[in-house]
């Protein structure tokens, strides 16, 4: 087994005490971002996703994006609005955001082209998106910076509708995920595993 490749799998983890530091530099970050999204496997090639990196303080404005339209959705229970806020002032604390889309209109069209296989085309660009979020993470990870995965645009509309009238991003662009990163401030807790044999069977042998 490749060493080096399950070294940075096993270094990631859900990171949420982070901090307003990197490892690399900015350009480092726009490197990696823009090797991850060029390289990750897509349905048919179709390369539909697409990432805006927010660093420093567009970052900060966008968790305050986020809070400002999402807490009205809560229904007002104070201790709900406390929790939320919280959560936010802790993905605010990191050092940038990559925010993960999937444009809609370059799915429409493989749907068209592909007929026989259309219905099948929106699962398949999710799988994408989801490899190419594990593919960032990991490699963030394997630089020493600490990741988590949220997902408020995808099911807030208000949410998603403030970030694209924020960065002018297009309507087709359906957000998929947000992953704040910076370094962590502490090591999580320890990680449980239901038992592999229940996870994994494996049938016959090319030993044979």
């Amino acid at each position: 087994m490749s060493s080096a490749f399950f070294s940075a799998v096993l270094a990631r983890r859900s990171q949420y005490a982070l901090t307003k530091k990197s490892t690399i530099s900015d350009l480092q970050l726009k490197t990696l971002v823009e090797t991850a999204v060029k390289h990750t496997p897509s349905p048919y090639n179709s390369q539909s996703a697409r990432v805006v990196l927010l660093l420093g303080k567009e970052s900060d404005k966008l968790w305050e994006i986020v809070k400002t339209n999402y807490l009205p959705t809560l229904g007002g229970d104070p201790s709900v609005i406390e929790l939320y806020t919280s959560k936010f002032a802790g993905y605010a604390s990191g050092y940038g955001t990559v925010l993960f889309f999937d444009d809609t209109s370059v799915v429409e069209q493989n749907m068209k082209h592909h007929h026989r296989v259309a219905a099948q085309f929106p699962e398949w660009s999710d799988n994408a998106s989801g490899m190419l979020q594990y593919v960032i993470w990991t490699a963030l990870a394997a630089e020493g910076i600490g990741a988590s995965l949220q997902h408020y645009g995808a099911y807030a509309t208000e949410v998603v509708d403030g970030v694209r009238k924020e960065w002018k991003l297009p309507s087709s662009w359906k957000s998929t995920a947000m992953m704040p990163f910076g370094v962590p401030g502490k090591e999580p807790g320890p990680k449980t595993f239901v038992p592999i044999e229940e996870r994994v069977k494996v049938f016959g042998s090319g030993e044979e």
